[in-house]
């Protein structure tokens, strides 16, 4: 006759005893904590960086077609980035990897979208409108009567004692690469008139608004109201808008003998890339050591 075993810890005598371990806190790791935020700051900071001063930073690709330092910069801040992130990840105490992964796993968003859509913007979003340029080297410069920031009436481009004019059609007040490239040949103002190089720039602009621009970068450069758009027309420089904005001009640059005649032009399909200073003065003085040995400027553009 079978007998049922009895029930309770004799059952389990033989077996092993099971024991729960002690829970051992993993180390903190300070100095690893501390570079992991530091690499963080740093590829969030350099992002910034690009993101504030390259529209008024020559060095990081402001005149070039393609910014490569400020590209470069936007990637290193991607690689450091990504970097702190490898260190959170590696931290051994789960509440430190958890909040110091998620914070740099944050930055790695911020920094690579913010960075990918610079990239855009610099490549795609400074595009000109498809345009022609109506005017070509060994043409007459059109004649103008344009209203200046000092109300005084601008006809024609040459006084009598330039022997070159630098035009500049300009965006508008508005456009900070416009706004740095007046700021930098205001700067150079100086070396232009010693050279015998005057310069005017013209814009869409109404003229209160250029009266503002003259008195926030304090320059003397005539800036001339075109908002019959009597010279922009006729060059093909202007930009019309779809949703009912004003229009502003494309930019360009005309380098104009003693006679009116264009000797240099610049234009770019970027509004972003502007000619440097140097490379300005540098053609004015060619159009005048033409005129001077040979009667007529040379006639390149680089356009």
């Amino acid at each position: 006759m079978a007998t049922s075993e009895p029930d309770g810890p004799g059952l389990d005598e033989g077996a092993p005893e099971l024991y729960d371990e002690p829970w051992v806190i993993p180390p903190f790791q300070p100095i690893r904590a501390i570079v992991t935020v530091i690499l963080i700051a740093c590829g969030f900071g350099l992002y910034e960086y690009v993101l504030v001063s390259f529209w008024s930073v020559p060095w990081m690709g402001i005149h070039e077609r393609i910014p490569w330092p400020a590209f470069a910069i936007a990637a290193a801040a991607i690689v450091l980035s990504i970097a702190g992130l490898g260190l959170a990840l590696g931290l051994d105490s789960p509440h430190a990897k958890l909040g110091f992964g998620l914070l740099a796993f944050l930055a790695c968003i911020v920094v690579g979208a913010g960075g990918g859509r610079f990239v855009s913007y610099a490549m795609r979003g400074t595009l000109n409108p498809p345009f022609k340029l109506k005017l070509a080297v060994g043409q007459q410069f059109p004649g103008f009567a344009l209203v200046d920031q000092n109300d005084s009436i601008r006809r024609g481009l040459m006084p009598s004692d330039a022997s070159a004019t630098l035009v500049y059609i300009y965006r508008g007040d508005y456009c900070p690469f416009a706004r740095f490239e007046l700021a930098e040949l205001t700067a150079r103002a100086g070396d232009f008139r010693r050279a015998g190089v005057d310069t005017v720039a013209i814009s869409a602009d109404p003229i209160e608004r250029s009266k503002m621009l003259a008195g926030f970068l304090r320059t003397k450069i005539p800036l001339l109201s075109d908002t019959g758009e009597t010279v922009l027309a006729p060059l093909g420089l202007v930009q019309h808008h779809r949703n009912a904005e004003p229009d502003n001009a494309i930019p360009a640059f005309f380098i104009v003998d003693r006679n009116g005649v264009v000797r240099w032009i610049f234009t770019s399909p970027y509004y972003r890339e502007l000619p440097r200073p140097d490379t300005l003065l540098d053609a004015a003085k060619s159009v005048i050591a033409g005129e001077s040995t040979t009667g007529r400027a040379p006639t390149a553009s680089p356009q």
